[in-house]
């Protein structure tokens, strides 16, 4: 089963209810908005559906795992996420501004694909940046012309431009 249905098969369910459970694979090209994501592995998906008069709600959980470059070492580190979300969809055509607060999108050509909403939820929850177990570890990293410094140490260290002024002040 795929997380796409026609707008009649959902409305089967109307009375009953509607829930779902499945492991979804993104491919990677879905996400090259953001090539920092270098793979994305299987999702896993829990929905429910909610039925009204004029739109159908899907609350969906999101849990899985992507690949990120570390900001210090640029090597790949495992992001785990769990993300909530909800996503509306108009079975009228209306007025989007019916129900307020909410996004809400237009059913096209009587039929709902929750792909690009998910992948979107996945876009919008990904860390500006991720940094390694193993560079937090190493206490000093340098590089030819760079060394990295931490808080503590910045306040220590005295910018090598204002050296000299110290000598003004000791005369």
């Amino acid at each position: 089963m795929s997380l796409s249905w026609s707008v009649p098969e959902l409305m089967q369910f109307r009375e009953e209810g509607m829930s779902f459970h499945e492991e979804v694979v993104l491919p990677l090209e879905l996400f090259r908005a953001d090539p920092e994501i270098r793979s994305v592995a299987p999702v896993d998906v829990k929905g429910v559906v909610e039925f009204s008069k004029r739109s159908l709600t899907f609350h969906l959980q999101l849990a899985g795992k992507i690949v990120l470059p570390c900001a210090v070492t640029l090597e790949d580190v495992d992001y785990p996420f769990q993300i909530n979300t909800a996503e509306t969809f108009l079975l009228s055509a209306g007025n989007e501004n019916e129900i307020e607060g909410d996004f809400v999108h237009r059913v096209e050509d009587e039929q709902i694909d929750l792909i690009p909403y998910l992948v979107e939820a996945i876009l919008v929850e990904k860390p500006m940046r991720v940094v390694s177990e193993k560079a937090r570890a190493e206490s000093h990293l340098s590089g030819n012309g760079w060394t990295l410094v931490n808080e503590e140490t910045s306040k220590q260290q005295i910018d090598p431009r204002l050296e000299k002024l110290k000598k003004f002040f000791d005369d």
